[in-house]
């Protein structure tokens, strides 16, 4: 399956160009999602902001954590065109802008630009192959499993590291900041009810990026990808070691722990706590997130980054029920 896969994505390459560009203009299925996310982080402020456009209607986040306090945009879904969140390309660079009210009464402007210090991560195409294939082997093949992992597949999904850098004035006080970021862009059918439950580890500092995703769909029950970038370059997870069983409950978890083994051999520690954090719903709550600003103990290096986790509705469905012991990991 490894083999399969691999040429697969060899025979299918990313396609960065395509990706950069797309757009929903036109499109009238409310299922697809065209989504852009930025998620800065520095030792004194850190920052996300997501806007999900769908047809009708756009997902707004933005929000900040400064001073060891939370200032989030309260309201989720806007008309579309109406979000306070604002994401414009500008040749290879991205403008982000939020002008608007947070928590109640907290007056914000905030406008930022990206810039790219490193090339763009796929996470289907660049991810080892056998990081799908241990996914598949969790389930019984036949004729209608291999046409529902079209489910899985018809999203487009990729990353890419670097700066963010531009001013906000805060209540009345201006800040000025060039943070670590991590630009997350994905496109394609996306219904949240499909997915049983996920966990979404992301760390950035000037000298690392580290990412651990795991999902759970009810036509695969796990699947983990993820990468880290330090001195040494760009390397891929081969394998992680995460009680799964931590995050089966429905909750936030107070602090996370996992080993994890990259391509070149190495092992790393990872320690994830939580600092703060805002809860979004999904197609009326049938799926629950919580997207968390969380601090990160890397192989005794901190940094800050973020513990994104969600939920199905149904709690019958987190990781389809399965004895989680036995999954092929």
């Amino acid at each position: 399956m490894s083999k399969a896969i691999g040429k697969r994505n060899r025979q299918n390459p990313f396609d960065y160009r395509f990706a950069e560009s797309f757009s929903i203009e036109g499109i009238r299925d409310p299922m697809v999602n065209n989504s852009y996310y930025f998620s800065a982080h520095g030792e004194e402020m850190s920052l996300f902001a997501r806007l999900g456009r769908r047809a009708g209607v756009d997902e707004a986040w933005f929000a900040l954590f400064i001073g060891g306090e939370l200032y989030s945009l309260k309201q989720e879904t806007f008309p579309s065109g109406q979000s306070p969140v604002v994401v414009e390309k500008n040749g290879d660079r991205w403008g982000v802008s939020f002008h608007g009210l947070l928590n109640e009464s907290d007056q914000v402007a905030f406008d930022a630009t990206f810039v790219a210090t490193q090339k763009p991560v796929d996470f289907t195409s660049d991810m080892p192959a056998e990081r799908m294939a241990a996914g598949i082997a969790n389930e019984k093949w036949s004729r209608a499993f291999f046409g529902e992992l079209q489910n899985v597949s018809g999203q487009c999904h990729y990353e890419q590291e670097g700066v963010l850098e531009g001013q906000m004035v805060l209540n009345g006080r201006t800040y000025r900041f060039q943070l670590p970021c991590v630009r997350d862009h994905s496109f394609g059918r996306r219904d949240w009810n499909y997915m049983n439950n996920h966990l979404w580890l992301m760390a950035v500092s000037p000298s690392l990026q580290f990412n651990y995703s795991m999902v759970s769909y009810p036509v695969m029950t796990v699947l983990e990808v993820g990468n880290c970038r330090d001195e040494d370059g760009q390397r891929y997870l081969r394998r992680a070691d995460l009680d799964l069983r931590q995050v089966s409950f429905g909750t936030v978890p107070r602090e996370l722990s996992l080993n994890v083994d990259l391509d070149d051999g190495r092992r790393m520690h990872v320690l994830s706590k939580p600092l703060a954090g805002v809860t979004y719903h999904f197609q009326n709550g049938q799926y629950v997130l919580h997207e968390n600003v969380a601090e990160f103990v890397i192989d005794g290096k901190n940094c800050r980054g973020i513990m994104e986790i969600g939920f199905n509705g149904d709690r019958s469905r987190y990781f389809n029920q399965k004895d989680l012991k036995n999954i092929k990991r």
